[in-house]
């Protein structure tokens, strides 16, 4: 197969892209040298060029030496098509939870998200949930999606290789494209020794250096609860 260069901006590099691209076997090239804001271009070694995240995952998605990575008929790739219209809204900041709880309930009875193996809108949307980094690891410890973790975590072992490398990259704590980004078997494997409580991220705090008004315990972000033992004291 020949060997593409994926351009795109530094800030914004297209996580579903460069996993898609490692699990389909396509070798890229990385070059993140476009302006912040640029969409991801795909320059192919015969001269054409392919623009866009969704029109790039299609041509993965063909050219994959993973059997039905597009799907196995054509209603099966409409319904990837479909996932991958959907894939950005898990990235917007105020929709996150609403689509986790989406997915939760679409995987209740199913291993993969279309069909019954493995393709390219499992890839997509895995790698945009971890493209979110600490706000999907501190849901992932409360265990409050079991359908969903159970699907992200099956994923995560199975091509655990390939997925490391790409999160180590460009997932940070904050998410995609703020590094240092930690290596993901590290939190896999923190994550099944740890069984507090939901981990809050506090941006720019210093150890010992944070007061609060409430003791930190495993009911996380603030609530009516809250408000009223404030008052009370």
């Amino acid at each position: 197969m020949e060997h593409s260069r994926l351009a795109f901006a530094l800030d914004s590099p297209p996580l579903a892209i460069i996993a898609a691209a490692k699990i389909a076997g396509v070798s890229l090239t990385i070059d993140p040298s476009l302006a912040p804001g640029s969409v991801p271009t795909l320059y192919l070694g015969s001269g054409d060029f392919i623009h866009g995240i969704n029109t790039i995952l299609r041509y993965i998605a063909r050219v994959a030496t993973v059997p039905s990575f597009y799907g196995q008929d054509a209603i099966q790739a409409t319904h990837v098509d479909q996932w991958l219209e959907y894939a950005p809204v898990i990235l917007s900041g105020s929709e996150f939870e609403a689509a986790c709880s989406f997915l939760d309930g679409f995987l209740a009875s199913r291993t993969f998200l279309v069909g019954y193996s493995i393709s390219i809108a499992d890839i997509v949307v895995w790698s945009n949930i971890a493209g979110t980094g600490q706000r999907w690891e501190s849901l992932r410890r409360s265990k409050k999606y079991q359908n969903l973790i159970r699907w992200f975590n099956s994923i995560a072992v199975d091509y655990a290789g390939m997925l490391d490398e790409v999160a180590a990259a460009y997932v940070g704590k904050r998410g995609i494209g703020k590094s240092p980004a930690p290596n993901l078997q590290e939190k896999l494997q923190d994550l099944k020794m740890d069984t507090s409580g939901p981990e809050i991220d506090l941006p720019g705090a210093k150890v010992g250096e944070v007061c609060v008004r409430f003791a930190p315990e495993p009911s996380g972000y603030l609530h009516i609860g809250h408000a009223k033992a404030g008052l009370l004291n």
